[in-house]
């Protein structure tokens, strides 16, 4: 078998199949693409951390909530409710006498109007008392039990009234103003009226269908509002200081959640894509031109990791704070730096978005070009090269809105990105975020690969492939560092460059705990070992497994050096397996063929190392004379043969010069130091010429279809937003194609 025919397994996941089922599973991924024989096959789950009401499921909290706030008719309630999947005759406790009010009962008394079929025009009660902000998942149910039932009086009586529009032409007006007058702080009207908007947007985006969302959204056919909105976001998004004080932080932090709450109609769609997500649709299409700026916004915001500061600056802020949103202290300390990942979140969202036939495609892509696009400051002064202070609020100009810069100029430190990524790889948001601009950036991948220091973001790779092997595997983030070691293996002079590094005491390494040196590439090359091992007796995943194999194929050529226990380990998987392909074939199993491409890209593996290296791999020879009875069986094997019968020469010619030496009860050193002698005389001329074994990673067309649940079930995890699990059907595929997988397990 050549090992090109493998290159289909090879390609990023396009399926997704584990289940978040409704209280305690998180999606990881892949299943067989219908493209592609043999690829991904199984997944598992990761821990929801999101608190569950004990008495009261969310969809029972609708009509609860009707009852507290009986301003809509009857008949308008119903009907709503009945749109939002609620039994209007359901009663029970009041969930805010279970979990707490989150609005004081001066502002709910405020907000309360604005849902009922009364006309409101004066909204200076927004500039009363200051909402206060969520900062762990308990206060984020309360806010979410708190708006339901008045959630479905607005919809209700909305199209009569046209008070959610007319709160968002007040909001309209007030981010308008922002942008042109002279503001210490953020008005607390300002920051009111944006939370109001987001609080009910989000539930319309989770209980109404596109066309009702646009329906409530949209009074004027001549200017779209949703549009208007993003725009002047947008605005912010990208100029906005939000370190100047603590109201600029938690505005530009509750700017962020409103544009990952305008992106969650997607989160409650069945099918992947923007042509019924009217937000995301208008940020792709309409705005695709700011992708660069918004792109290096973002990580601009990641790479700084700013805390929010001290909230001492503005006295009447302040002081509003003090009083009236003193719970918004509370358990901060679980919400360290909103700011940076949220802006992560956003990010991974718009960059790994599908292809939508109905919207220009190139727009659609622009955030992944954008990403494409980034450039190394190479150390000089951070692209913020101009700071105006307007408003008295650091309002920043990215290169790209400088008259006369090349859309290319957006610098960021890629020195500062990998830190990050060092650091913290164990974050699947950050990891997932190396993955994206590993494979899209050649910049940003020629700087990783050229480090001389590559254990520091291969140490913490291998040790979480490692570890989780142990616990309850999530999938989706080995898949994704697979992925990345397999990129990073494509370049034979990393390969090289890790041969060479030598790491001393790996005490998370147990399975030999005396070993106290090794390479960098033999550990790399015994945790990919132990992976497949476990792999193939457990979870039996034919997409890992394969990957596996395929980073030891592109490291193969290099391998020198290598350390006895390492050599042991690659003979002894051999074993393992032709001991499996045995049994599989007295029994007929139809699994024999997976055994026997394992088989194949193993014996490559070796053949290619003794064909490079075999002067520098005497420990390998060696293990191949211990064993050398393991491989007679396979002579006669159409797909094997040339393989074996290679290293069936390599043996003859070491164990007849050992045997001519004419040691009695030889020692281990004794032995290595004839196979050394021997290697002289050595000639490849004696082998097989085989083709150059070498895996290129290529990202399917629809690796979307993994990476979006991925990623939303990463934002339901760490945003303090409360997202409906029930709803969320961007995770049925996930149910449905487990439940397949377990059905069916590879023998």
């Amino acid at each position: 078998m050549n090992s090109q025919n493998l290159s289909s397994l090879l390609t990023a996941p396009n399926k997704t199949l584990a289940a978040p089922p409704p209280t305690s599973r998180r999606p990881s991924n892949n299943n067989t693409s219908s493209t592609s024989k043999g690829s991904p096959n199984k997944s598992n789950s990761i821990t929801s951390p999101l608190p569950r009401s004990p008495s009261l499921e969310l969809s029972d909290s609708f009509s609860v909530l009707s009852s507290i706030s009986p301003i809509a008719t009857a008949t308008s309630a119903s009907t709503v409710a009945s749109k939002f999947g609620i039994n209007t005759h359901h009663t029970t406790k009041s969930p805010t006498e279970q979990h707490g009010p989150f609005f004081s009962a001066s502002q709910l008394g405020a907000i309360k109007p604005i849902c009922s079929n009364l006309a409101i025009e004066d909204w200076s009660f927004l500039a009363l008392e200051k909402y206060p902000a969520t900062h762990n998942s308990q206060e984020a149910y309360d806010l979410e039990i708190s708006t339901l039932g008045l959630s479905i009086e607005l919809a209700a009586n909305n199209i009569r009234t046209r008070n959610f529009n007319k709160l968002l032409s007040h909001l309209l007006g007030l981010l308008k103003y922002l942008q042109t007058n002279f503001l210490e702080t953020i008005p607390i009207e300002t920051y009111n009226a944006l939370f109001l908007l987001r609080v009910f947007t989000k539930q319309f985006a989770g209980n109404l269908t596109n066309n009702e969302i646009i329906e409530q959204f949209e009074d004027d056919p001549n200017i779209s509002k949703a549009e208007k909105l993003i725009e002047y976001l947008l605005y912010v998004l990208i100029n906005m200081d939000p370190s100047l004080n603590y109201s600029t932080y938690e505005f530009y932090t509750e700017v962020l959640n409103t544009f990952l709450v305008l992106c969650s109609t997607q989160l409650y769609q069945n099918k992947l894509s923007q042509d019924n997500n009217y937000f995301l649709g208008i940020l792709m299409s309409k705005f695709g031109n700011r992708a660069e700026t918004v792109v290096a916004r973002l990580l601009e915001n990641l790479i700084e990791q700013k805390t929010p500061p001290p909230q001492s600056s503005g006295v009447m802020y302040t002081a509003y704070n003090y009083f009236f949103s003193g719970r918004s202290n509370a358990n901060s300390d679980a919400d360290t730096m909103p700011v940076a990942d949220r802006s992560l979140l956003l990010l991974l969202l718009l960059g790994t978005q599908s292809v939508s036939e109905k919207i220009n495609s190139e727009w659609n892509k622009s955030y992944r070009f954008a990403i494409a696009n980034l450039s190394d400051h190479n150390g000089k002064k951070k692209i913020r090269n101009q700071i105006k202070l307007k408003f008295n609020i650091a309002w920043l100009v990215i290169s790209s809105d400088i008259d006369g810069c090349d859309r290319k100029m957006h610098l960021i430190s890629f020195k500062d990105l990998f830190e990050i990524f060092s650091k913290s790889i164990q974050s699947e948001e950050r990891m997932l975020l190396f993955y994206l601009i590993l494979v899209e950036n050649e910049s940003f991948r020629v700087y990783v690969l050229s480090r001389t220091d590559q254990e520091t973001i291969y140490l913490p790779i291998l040790k979480l492939i490692y570890e989780s092997m142990d616990t309850k595997t999530n999938f989706s983030q080995i898949y994704i560092l697979m992925v990345i070691l397999l990129i990073l293996s494509q370049d034979d002079v990393n390969n090289e460059a890790i041969q060479k590094i030598v790491v001393h005491n790996i005490t998370w390494f147990t399975e030999r705990p005396l070993l106290k040196s090794v390479s960098l590439g033999g550990l790399m090359t015994l945790v990919l070992i132990r992976t497949l091992q476990l792999n193939l007796s457990h979870q039996k995943d034919v997409y890992l497994h394969t990957n596996c194999l395929a980073i030891l194929s592109n490291m193969s050529n290099t391998m020198s050096d290598m350390h006895a226990y390492v050599a042991q380990r690659i003979i002894s998987l051999f074993e393992v397996l032709a001991r499996r392909y045995t049994k599989l074939t007295e029994k007929q199993s139809a699994d024999v063929t997976v055994y026997e491409d394992l088989l194949v890209l193993l014996l490559e593996i070796i053949n290619s190392a003794l064909t490079h290296r075999l002067k520098h791999n005497s420990q390998l020879v060696y293990a191949l004379l211990q064993k050398r009875e393991i491989f007679t069986p396979f002579q006669k094997q159409p797909r094997l043969s040339d393989l074996v019968q290679n290293l069936e020469q390599v043996i003859i010619h070491f164990n007849t010069r050992v045997s001519e030496a004419n040691l009695k009860a030889p020692s281990s050193n004794e032995v290595l130091r004839l196979i050394e002698q021997a290697s002289r005389t050595w000639s490849n001329q004696k082998l097989i010429l085989l083709p150059y074994l070498k895996f290129q990673y290529k990202e399917e067309q629809d690796s979307y279809e993994f990476f979006i649940p991925y990623i939303w079930a990463l934002v339901q995890r760490r945003t303090f937003i409360y997202w409906s699990e029930e709803k969320s059907h961007v995770f049925d595929s996930y149910r449905l194609m487990n439940e397949e997988i377990e059905q069916q397990p590879l023998s």
